[in-house]
């Protein structure tokens, strides 16, 4: 079978990725890559033996299309790479507006033009093997995500697009509910004009439970970790190392001095099948959108959740440089 042709818009450091895995992978070629700035896409192109352009035209000659352009950037050039029929992955976010990404969703639908969000955290194995857990061990009760950074300057988005929608988005997929009740959250930012830097959330999913994150650009080491509580057992998730740990509670009560507690816990440590890097693993799955091999309905509408959460939570007034609010639905 013919490989996949890839034209890659934006050459920056979230693009560099894209480009490699592109070029390691047996199933695509990548055939392009598009910049404003020609010093930079003529050295990402070079890299990988491909051509470099500074018009988003030469990017429109291929099978298909990944935009690793700044956020703001990302409704235009999408509109106009599904408007030449072409299928694409669009980095997070989308857009920095929800309506923005609904419109480009019904466009996907009109045209019939496969559009797929870059939410990684999806393809991460620890992620795929709690979906399978939590068919066993579900539903989830709460959920807890802390994904925190040292700072980042090179990023101009604000924290909530940048690192809290991904979160957003594992809510939804693995409590399995694209439904939203009640939201609220805080952030905060080093002054008025900034991007926000802290933000913490909590979610009331449309099945009851309870999804609570917090992302954090101005930590001092990295850290993404999830636990999921469920009727039967804890899971703690490390999405970095990618591992997992179950906890089942047995029996607690004080110590016989009464001066302490003690508890009974059985742990579990599965074993996680680390077929492939995530972002590689999700080009496998852009490919099989391109080619037809899945329906594209799945994707493009699971973008619209995640994107509609993060946009409150972003969008809320600053006139300090902490914020409190809630929206109801």
């Amino acid at each position: 079978m013919n490989r996949v042709r890839v034209a890659l818009v934006g050459a920056g450091m979230m693009g560099a990725n894209h480009a490699r895995v592109v070029a390691a992978e047996a199933q695509t070629e990548l055939a392009c890559v598009v910049d404003v700035d020609p010093t930079r896409a003529r050295r990402l192109a070079e890299q990988y033996g491909a051509q470099w352009h500074t018009d988003l035209g030469a990017a429109l000659d291929t099978d298909a299309v990944i935009v690793a352009t700044p956020a703001e950037t990302h409704v235009g050039v999408a509109s106009t790479v599904m408007a030449a029929g072409l299928p694409l992955l669009v980095e997070k976010p989308v857009a920095l507006e929800a309506d923005s990404v609904g419109m480009l969703v019904a466009m996907s639908r009109r045209s019939g033009v496969p559009l797929m969000g870059g939410f990684v955290e999806r393809f991460n194995p620890v992620i795929v093997a709690a979906v399978e857990h939590l068919a066993v061990h579900g539903p989830v009760r709460h959920l807890l995500a802390i994904r925190h950074s040292p700072p980042s300057p090179r990023v101009a988005t604000g924290v909530v697009h940048d690192l809290l929608i991904h979160d957003l988005d594992l809510m939804l997929q693995l409590v399995g509910t694209g439904e939203v009740g009640r939201v609220s959250g805080a952030v905060w930012r080093p002054h008025p004009e900034a991007p926000e830097e802290i933000a913490d959330c909590t979610v009331v999913l449309g099945t009851g439970a309870l999804g609570t994150a917090s992302a954090s650009r101005v930590d001092q080491r990295k850290v993404r970790e999830v636990r999921i509580v469920t009727p039967t057992v804890l899971m703690e998730l490390d999405l970095m190392r990618r591992t997992m740990t179950l906890y089942r509670h047995v029996a607690h009560g004080a110590t016989l001095d009464r001066a302490g507690y003690q508890a009974e816990t059985v742990i579990d440590i599965p074993f996680i099948r680390q077929e492939g890097e995530p972002l590689a693993l999700q080009l496998r799955s852009f490919v099989d959108l391109v080619r037809g091999d899945v329906d594209p309905e799945p994707a493009r509408a699971s973008l619209v959740g995640p994107h509609r959460l993060a946009h409150e939570l972003a969008a809320a007034h600053f006139s300090t440089s902490s914020t409190v609010f809630s929206t109801s639905r």
